[in-house]
């Protein structure tokens, strides 16, 4: 996790759907160098709302490639030379929550902030969580996870958010490359990420039963 003396890489999550996954913003997070300090922050009142859930509605083919696509996007955060930092500026959801796993550090400016991993009353359930949750959380804590919404406070109790207020890069750690390669948490992730690959292949056959479908037609009716 090498960092020179550069100023930080700012990038914006900003775009269609409350700035859900789709596959434009894979595109251009995929595209990042994160060779130094990237912060990724977002724009609107939303961090992220997750998986776009308009591919679950396109077969069961094009949930499997969408999830690898996330996926390579995960591997990708987890192999960056620098230090990768999230300054949660709303509400986050889904995927939204899951990705913060993946980063060094994170940051939400608010503690009233909602975290809700709400895509499981669709039937499209949070596959990282529901594969390495328990490897992540005390059990007690991955059951609020799994259950219901919780805030920005509560995710700093959990350990998904490390800080909640602002961003202050001076009073972090700053040890050499070859020392923090060693103590990155993200070097400990990658040895067992992936693990949810046998779970995409669940969600992908859950995601399209006939029931999951209904509700999230009827999500997008109200949506």
């Amino acid at each position: 996790m090498a960092e020179g003396s550069g100023r930080p890489v700012v990038v914006t999550l900003e775009g269609e759907k409350r700035n859900a996954f789709t596959y434009r913003l894979i595109e251009k997070l995929l595209g990042i160098e994160c060779k130094d300090i990237t912060v990724i922050t977002n724009s609107g009142n939303v961090f992220s709302s997750g998986l776009d859930l308009s591919v679950f509605l396109q077969g069961r083919d094009a949930v499997l490639e969408y999830l690898f696509r996330i996926h390579r996007l995960v591997k990708k955060l987890l192999s960056c030379e620098g230090r990768l930092i999230a300054v949660v500026n709303g509400d986050v959801y889904g995927f939204g929550v899951e990705f913060l796993y993946f980063m060094d550090y994170v940051v939400a400016a608010k503690r009233d902030y909602k975290f809700s991993l709400q895509g499981v009353n669709l039937g499209v359930f949070p596959p990282y969580t529901a594969a390495v949750g328990r490897r992540l959380f005390a059990p007690a804590h991955l059951r609020v996870v799994l259950n219901r919404e919780f805030t920005a406070e509560e995710a700093f109790h959990f350990g998904i958010v490390s800080q909640v207020g602002d961003l202050e890069l001076k009073k972090l750690f700053s040890p050499p490359a070859y020392v923090a390669e060693v103590v990155s948490h993200r070097r400990w992730l990658v040895s067992f990420v992936d693990e949810a690959i046998p779970v995409f292949y669940k969600l992908a056959e859950v995601a399209t039963r006939e029931e999951t479908v209904k509700r999230l037609r009827e999500f997008f009716k109200k949506s």
